[in-house]
């Protein structure tokens, strides 16, 4: 990647975080010094530090996707072959999109997720190991969650609405899809000022299994279980802490109040984004 860079012309330093979370001070530090573009190597989570350094500055933000599921990229129109993303960093086509902010320190620029995702998530990153296969590990938690999973109840408060139930899931989408191209929320727009709220309600496993393929087209939404709302803040509270994930890590537990912020980010899109 860096040859294919430096033989095209164009300028780079590297830089390689040691700990989690070190990125987004390595990316801060990049901004305060005016680097022009920061370019992430790696996945959703990897991303989400460097975006955590950057928000709000004119730093813009590269990726090239070696991750699992890569779905901030992919919503950004970045090709997972590394020649075409590298090509698509040198061309510069640049989208100032929205951030989501949690709780005034942090923010999110994919996906947010809590109930059955969420701890699926957990599963996974509590056992990560230095060798081990991310996609395996969330397809294992997949398996032994959905049998062992009881449902929470937690209350939305947004555009003066209420929710108030039990929830298999609630999603909260700045972009199209988390999971490797599940379009859990198939309308957001990631510069439209407006967060996509996913809520599935409580149902019996026969129906999750029912449903479940057709996440993968955005279909979902089209059942008597699942509603979509549309807000640009929202409170989340619970009976019980729940906890928050975004673009695949921890972030938060309720309770929790997540607001967009319009065009906090510039990011290096490819030629389709969603």
């Amino acid at each position: 990647m860096l040859q294919w860079l430096r033989e095209h012309g164009v300028r780079c330093d590297v830089t390689v975080s040691r700990y989690a979370g070190q990125l987004t001070e390595l990316a801060s530090e990049l901004a305060i010094r005016k680097y022009d573009t920061v370019v992430v190597c790696g996945g959703d989570g990897t991303v989400n530090e460097v975006i955590n350094g950057i928000a709000g500055t004119e730093t813009l933000l590269g990726i090239v996707p070696l991750g699992t599921a890569n779905d901030f990229a992919a919503n950004m129109g970045i090709s997972k072959d590394i020649n075409d993303a590298c090509k698509i960093i040198k061309q510069r086509q640049v989208r100032k999109i929205d951030l989501v902010r949690i709780n005034q320190d942090k923010y999110f620029a994919g996906t947010g997720c809590l109930g059955f995702d969420a701890e699926v998530a957990a599963f996974a990153s509590t056992r990560r190991k230095k060798r081990s296969n991310p996609f395996l590990l969330h397809l294992l938690g997949g398996i032994l969650k959905f049998f062992s999973y009881k449902h929470r109840t937690v209350e939305l408060r947004f555009n003066g609405q209420r929710y108030f139930g039990d929830i298999f899931l609630v999603a909260f989408g700045n972009t199209r899809s988390y999971g490797r191209g599940m379009l859990i929320t198939p309308r957001a727009i990631p510069d439209d000022t407006l967060l996509d709220i996913c809520v599935v309600r409580r149902l019996p496993k026969r129906r999750v299994l029912s449903i479940f393929p057709s996440v993968y087209k955005g279909g979902h939404v089209n059942n008597k279980e699942v509603t979509q709302y549309r807000a640009g803040a929202v409170f989340i509270q619970s009976l019980g802490p729940v906890d928050l994930y975004a673009d695949g890590d921890f972030m938060t537990t309720t309770p929790v109040r997540l607001e967009v912020v319009p065009k906090h980010l510039n990011v290096i899109v490819g030629p389709s984004p969603s």
